[in-house]
């Protein structure tokens, strides 16, 4: 009986410590790393690349929080036609801005809004690799002059996250709702993003 009791005793604890990070009115800042396992939309593969960055999180309510961030991220996709084997390799800075809400100790689930800027668009072939910017600048008057790399997206992220001990582990899925190039393919950002972080309570 007294082993129970112990017992009982330590997950009570243990529950009360995964809690106590989320006091309505407090703060932390989170660093995290991880992959993206990201496609544009109408291409056929995945690409697998690094992201890292760091989001805030202030709890409006004890179960409730707004939370912000700027994440390094490198998207994409791989794709192939008649002309051979293709892959599209962006960079951003994605700015993700979510309401999350702690269903259990720990759990959260999460959507928001997504803005992002480009800073890399680059086309790899097998004959070697072109940047895009630079390719569209150089053909201007045979591509015309309107068509262009769009250097900013926004997506719609939904995800889940959980946390023990301040460790968390997030998961989303982004869906992207601006055009990668203005004419041609409607080509949109799509994805998964899984990290892991570590929360520092600041207050």
């Amino acid at each position: 009986m007294k082993r129970i009791i112990v017992f009982a005793i330590a997950i009570i604890t243990t529950t009360t410590a995964i809690w106590a990070q989320h006091e309505e009115g407090t703060f932390n800042l989170q660093p995290k790393v991880g992959m993206n396992i990201a496609t544009l939309s109408d291409a056929d593969k995945y690409i697998v690349d690094l992201c890292f960055g760091l989001e805030g999180e202030y709890m409006l309510a004890d179960r409730f929080s707004l939370a912000a961030g700027i994440i390094m991220s490198n998207q994409g996709a791989k794709y192939n036609d008649k002309t051979g084997d293709f892959t599209t390799d962006l960079d951003y800075v994605n700015v993700p801005i979510t309401a999350n809400f702690y269903v259990l100790p720990g759990l959260a689930i999460k959507a928001g809004v997504q803005p992002a800027f480009r800073t890399k668009a680059k086309m790899k072939s097998n004959d070697g690799t072109v940047d895009l910017d630079e390719f569209i600048r150089v053909n201007r008057k045979e591509l015309g002059n309107d068509i262009n790399v769009s250097k900013f997206d926004i997506a719609i992220p939904v995800g889940l996250s959980y946390e023990f001990y301040n460790i968390v582990l997030d998961a989303r899925y982004s869906w992207g709702l601006q055009k990668i190039v203005n004419a041609g393919d409607a080509f949109y950002n799509r994805g998964f993003q899984i990290t892991l972080g570590y929360k520092l309570q600041l207050n």
